[in-house]
């Protein structure tokens, strides 16, 4: 068992959980499992995603139970697109060599969520590969997770490095991407203070596109209108990169993020047939200055991400997002049936603060 047993609540053996639940999407699944290789405590999920158009799961789920599966030697239900209910039993974590594919356009950055969060436990460093969609829609991009969330984790202990080798957008997906991870000795995390964002400091982005889109400058239009956004309203020089390449499908995107003394807030957007380059731009400037004006610390997607970690880190951690989504608090559900930690929101201007607490003892 990774996560020392006072942090494990006591229950009655496999934990049970509704996944209609809450927001009721794949990260109930995604989340609950992951824990479950951490805790060594088993777990049922039923109702997977029950609301959604196509309910069950979907590719990038299986690829990623899958793996996670492989790397804590568990035993579970079948794992196949359109199942409603899985079972997770694990064993002892044990640093395996992955290669993972979806067969699709899959989120590969949904895939990592899970694998990246059972890593905590692994006693070592380890590297997986995963082939799939790198730039695909809701989903968080492989650029986000890049550039966002493993500068967070880097600055808790956990360092994580992640290579995009090739694009993936949608439908075909075929993007490949290289992930090496080293966990902190004792499988602690540092705790996160960050109630309140200061100025901006610097603001960055990275503005791709396919190959074949190059002859219509798409990333240098995305990147002109970007820096424009982002200096007519932070008021400092803006470095954004432009990158093409080879993809099976024609595509292309945009992350922005500003940087403070001591956090990182982003936001991304995709390009598409019917919005413009100019419009790609505008879409993910506009959600980043969102967040940067209510002086939150953390942006609304990494939110919800961030939680696991706030709850597997050695003391209390507080951070500030713009407002609450229903992911955040169905993840916060999942998270306290497996942690003994409690979370607490209150409302600061014009954001909400989020606090993590060790639950009583016993």
């Amino acid at each position: 068992m990774y996560v020392p047993a006072h942090r494990v609540r006591i229950g009655d053996g496999r934990i049970h959980l509704d996944g209609s639940f809450g927001e009721g999407g794949g990260q109930i699944v995604r989340t609950a499992c992951a824990l479950s290789a951490l805790t060594g405590v088993s777990c049922r999920i039923s109702h997977i995603r029950a609301r959604r158009d196509r309910p069950g799961l979907r590719a990038q789920h299986c690829t990623a139970l899958k793996g996670l599966a492989r790397l804590c030697n568990a035993a579970t239900s079948r794992l196949k697109v359109g199942a409603t209910e899985v079972t997770f039993d694990p064993g002892p974590l044990r640093a395996v060599e992955l290669e993972l594919d979806t067969g699709t356009a899959g989120s590969v950055g949904l895939v990592l969520q899970p694998l990246l969060l059972a890593g905590l436990g692994l006693p070592g460093p380890w590297t997986l590969l995963v082939r799939g969609g790198t730039d695909v829609p809701k989903a968080p991009s492989c650029d986000y997770l890049r550039h966002i969330k493993l500068v967070f984790l880097a600055g808790m202990g956990y360092r994580a490095d992640l290579q995009i080798m090739k694009r993936g957008y949608f439908p075909k997906g075929g993007g490949i991407v290289r992930l090496h991870v080293t966990p902190p000795e004792d499988g602690l995390l540092q705790p996160l203070h960050l109630p309140v964002a200061a100025d901006a400091t610097g603001s960055h982005g990275i503005s791709h596109a396919s190959s074949r889109l190059a002859g219509d400058k798409v990333a240098e239009r995305q990147r002109k209108s970007a820096i424009k956004g982002l200096t007519d309203f932070l008021h400092i020089p803006s470095k954004i990169r432009v990158e093409y390449g080879p993809t099976d499908s024609t595509g292309s995107g945009l992350l922005v993020w500003a940087t403070t003394n001591d956090s990182i807030v982003g936001a991304s957007s995709l390009g598409t047939s019917k919005k413009s380059p100019e419009q790609v731009a505008g879409h993910a400037v506009e959600m980043l200055l969102r967040t940067y004006h209510s002086r939150a610390t953390v942006d609304p997607w990494l939110g919800d991400q961030i939680l696991p970690y706030m709850a597997l880190s050695r003391a209390p951690s507080i951070i500030s997002v713009p407002y609450l989504t229903r992911h955040m608090q169905t993840n916060m559900w999942v998270i306290q049936r497996f942690l003994n930690v409690r979370f607490f929101c209150k409302e600061r201007d014009q954001r909400i603060e989020i606090e993590c607490l060790p639950g009583k003892p016993g």
